[in-house]
């Protein structure tokens, strides 16, 4: 019943109501109310990453949203004015099920959340899509990060339309995450879980500094392929899915400064969030701390500033499988021939023992490596973090914290040791590798196949 009072609601105001995309490609949807400082920003991100279309059901916006929105050609633009806190979900479910064509890839991002993926400055989206296809992955799991600004929340007026969002909110902050390993959360028991390493964050910044205890960890990319459920009960979750060996990020531009106290007092107003309610951020709280501390500053000094998304798998916030670094790595040599015109050696895929084997081992072999020295270095963050806590609880005695993190730290000391010794073990083989794959192309018949090369290269061409 509920569903059909939803489509009967809906108006169709811009742009196509159907779009066909391949496999390959993926298409975002969003519900948006008064999300006009953002449109800019949002519709040229997934513009420049590669989207073929994005689809928006507007929310009753007042602030000139919708007009900005028509000025894409390559953006839909439904309304419903039915009320935001009963039909969230199935508003996000509706926009999935009407524009996810099947067994197609599709993204659902608030207009404040801008996704990324790691290594995306190497890896096009194309590729990003046909390495999930290819290991018939149905969902990614996307960790939320709050992005701030350095200068005070000063609460300032004026014209927010088209703010540079990546320019002047630049920095982060993950000294305050609460982390639980993704198959441990009963929520995802109907899903097929590929990696031990992908975590649930919880908390951050904004526990730091409204108190507040908010789930950081979505499942926001979805294949359509009949049997998935995006939005599982909420926002959050997912259900008989098979999630990826990554994990990608939503930026998060909630904090706008004036914008985000106007935003917070206007939904106490209408009572759209409510303080007690499970998964709904607590907005009075926002308000009360905001009024408290006008100039309310949210960089502190654990905060960093975002170089690239890179950044977020190097410190641990974003996690990579071995088989994904190794198409990195394969998508890197294959830009190094391409700028080399041609003449640098070809992809490496063989078969036979050759030049091709080894660098294909040689991939495999830095891959296991990277991906072995992020995990100790989040291992040993753990530890550090376990460490500090005595200092964290003071109300706490010393002795019982010990005895409680005793075992916890004994066990990832152990994993961490067994880490290491295998890095250690890796880098030796990768250097014998490398050694390798030299001597084979300092090789004589190496070089006269690439001499032929280029001579047939260059005879092809004056034909």
């Amino acid at each position: 019943m509920t569903e059909q009072v939803l489509r009967s609601s809906i108006e169709h105001l811009h742009g196509p109501e159907e779009v066909d995309y391949e496999p390959d490609e993926l298409v975002v949807v969003s519900v948006v109310r008064d999300g006009r400082p953002y449109v800019k920003t949002f519709v040229e991100h997934y513009r420049s990453l590669g989207v073929k279309h994005l689809f928006f059901l507007d929310n009753n916006s007042t602030d000139a949203t919708v007009e900005a929105l028509k000025n894409y050609d390559n953006v839909t633009v439904l309304q419903s004015m039915l009320p935001f806190t009963e039909y969230d979900v199935l508003m996000k479910q509706y926009l999935i099920g009407r524009f996810g064509r099947k067994d197609r890839w599709c993204l659902y991002a608030d207009i404040d959340e801008l996704f990324d993926y790691p290594y995306s400055d190497v890896i096009g989206l194309g590729s990003l899509l046909g390495y999930l296809n290819s290991n018939s992955y149905t969902a990614v799991a996307a960790q939320m990060l709050d992005m701030f600004p350095e200068e005070p929340l000063s609460g300032r007026g004026g014209n927010l339309e088209d703010e540079p969002l990546k320019e002047r909110y630049r920095f982060y902050d993950i000294s305050n995450l609460t982390r639980m390993s993704v198959k441990k959360n009963p929520r995802l028991r109907n899903n097929t879980l590929e990696s031990d390493e992908i975590e649930i964050f919880r908390d951050g910044i904004e526990n730091t500094v409204f108190g507040s205890k908010p789930l950081r960890t979505k499942f926001p990319l979805v294949f359509t392929d009949g049997r998935i459920k995006p939005f599982d009960r909420s926002s959050h979750w997912v259900d008989n899915a098979k999630i990826a060996d990554i994990s990608c990020v939503l930026l998060h531009y909630k904090f706008l400064d004036g914008y985000f106290h106007k935003q917070a007092a206007q939904a106490v107003r209408e009572g759209r969030y409510h303080k007690n309610s499970p998964g709904w951020t607590s907005f009075d709280k926002y308000l009360e701390v905001l009024d408290k501390n006008p100039a309310l500053k949210m960089k502190r000094e654990s905060a960093r500033e975002l170089k690239g998304v890179n950044d977020l798998v190097e410190n641990g916030f974003l996690v990579v499988s071995e088989q994904y670094m190794m198409m990195v790595y394969e998508e890197e040599k294959e830009e190094e021939r391409k700028g080399a015109g041609g003449h640098a050696p070809p992809r490496l895929r063989g078969d036979g023992g050759g030049p091709e084997d080894e660098a294909a081992a040689l991939y495999r072999v830095r891959a296991q490596a990277k991906v072995q020295s992020l995990r100790a270095r989040r291992l040993e963050q753990q530890l550090e973090k376990l460490r500090k806590q005595e200092l964290l609880e003071p109300n706490r005695s010393v002795e019982k914290l010990r005895e409680q993190n005793q075992r916890e730290v004994e066990r990832l000391s152990r994993i961490l040791a067994r880490v290491r010794k295998k890095n250690r073990n890796l880098k030796q083989r990768n250097r014998n590798l490398t050694q390798q794959l030299q001597s084979i192309r300092a090789s004589r018949s190496v070089r006269l196949l690439n001499k032929l090369g280029r001579i047939r290269a260059r005879v092809l061409g004056r034909g």
